[in-house]
């Protein structure tokens, strides 16, 4: 039985470099993700998940028990991404490559399946160049990281009611030009698009 995320940090903090090891191995692809997605290239987003794991390692002594630890981790991934930005004065980009894929439909077939690929991406490319960064980051975290509310309000420093408000008006806006664009997706997919569609909506 694997050791949760908690009972690792706690190793950690005693010193347990293994510990760690196994903390990166279990996050490491998730908040690379994030970070392609965050700054919109590659080689940047490895640059700066190390950065985000370095300054992990160092603040171990902060993290506090009892609380989870993928919140706390996001917060450092973001500001570690923010500070990135504002050091080289880059503007978020789109990212061309699929980076998040939906659960395959038991029985499909291989171009189906491909169908849901580039539907999902077509989605988040679109999140990602035209929400503002605030709103997409709000929206990876809800829908990818499945944090809840709260933990969202701990990973971007807002107050609950503020990321609620927030992520209402970010599914608004994502509603209204997928509705504008329903029938280009719905070209590329049989049966898949408003099942797509709505998870973004939950």
């Amino acid at each position: 039985m694997s050791e949760s995320d908690e009972d690792l940090l706690a190793r950690c903090q005693l010193g347990s470099l293994r510990a760690f090891e196994l903390l990166l191995l279990r996050y490491q692809p998730r908040v690379l993700r994030f970070h392609e997605k965050q700054l919109g290239d590659r080689e940047d987003a490895k640059d700066v998940t190390q950065r985000t794991f370095l300054q992990i390692h160092a603040s171990l002594g902060r993290f506090k028990p009892g609380h989870r630890f993928a919140p706390w981790l996001f917060t450092i991934a973001r500001r570690q991404g923010i500070d990135f930005l504002r050091q080289v004065g880059s503007r978020r980009r789109v990212h061309e490559q699929l980076l998040s894929e939906p659960e395959p439909v038991a029985g499909a077939d291989p171009q189906t399946l491909l169908g849901q690929r580039e539907e999902v991406d077509a989605i988040w490319r679109w999140i990602w160049q035209n929400l503002d960064q605030r709103s997409a980051e709000l929206l990876w975290l809800r829908i990818q990281e499945e944090l809840d509310l709260s933990e969202i309000a701990m990973a971007m420093m807002l107050t609950r009611s503020h990321v609620k408000v927030l992520l209402h008006r970010a599914r608004k806006s994502l509603l209204r030009t997928l509705s504008q664009e329903s029938s280009k997706l719905s070209n590329k997919t049989t049966g898949t698009t408003h099942r797509t569609v709505s998870q973004f909506l939950l």
